[in-house]
């Protein structure tokens, strides 16, 4: 969801689009690309003590909750592993979303590059933070280095 694609940088962007972008980057999905919701509620409880629901989970992602209390923000936020200013913060939102983005489209430059097409590789790495993205990037080049030069390989480091 970057900001030329979806939304100008005045457009308020609701609970349901965040909740929608974190879904999609770090919630496990279903073969029809939609999350257990009941079972996405039940571990965003265990891990953040918040009474959730499937059904209410549903209906935020869905925008038919709008006005969710900060103790679920706050909840959503822990188990997505994000500031709870993701959620009320449009700012803080459009930045965490664009360098994701931007980490994304690095490592699949980089894993293109290495001809990686491996679906269930990119899948695996999808899940990563923006900084694990361009950690496994740079170690994707590295080792293309390494193979370009393979005819010389490097000494191992001296103890």
């Amino acid at each position: 969801m970057n900001r030329d694609q979806n939304h100008s940088a005045d457009e308020h962007l609701t609970v349901a689009q965040k909740l929608d972008h974190l879904l999609k980057l770090r919630a496990e999905l279903s073969e029809d690309g939609k999350p257990s919701y009941k079972t996405l509620a039940a571990e965003i409880a265990a891990r953040s003590g918040e009474t959730f629901s499937g059904a209410y989970l549903w209906q935020l992602h869905r925008g038919e909750r709008i006005n969710p209390t900060l103790r679920h923000l706050h909840a959503l936020a822990t188990y997505f592993d994000v500031p709870t200013s993701y959620f009320t913060d449009d700012d803080v939102a459009r930045r965490m979303i664009d360098e994701e983005d931007l980490a994304r489209r690095e490592l699949d430059k980089s894993m293109a590059e290495a001809g990686v097409s491996a679906v269930y590789l990119r899948g695996d790495l999808s899940a990563l933070s923006p900084d694990g993205k361009r950690m496994a990037a740079d170690m994707i080049r590295q080792l293309r280095a390494l193979e370009e030069g393979a005819d010389h390989p490097p000494r191992p480091p001296r103890a």
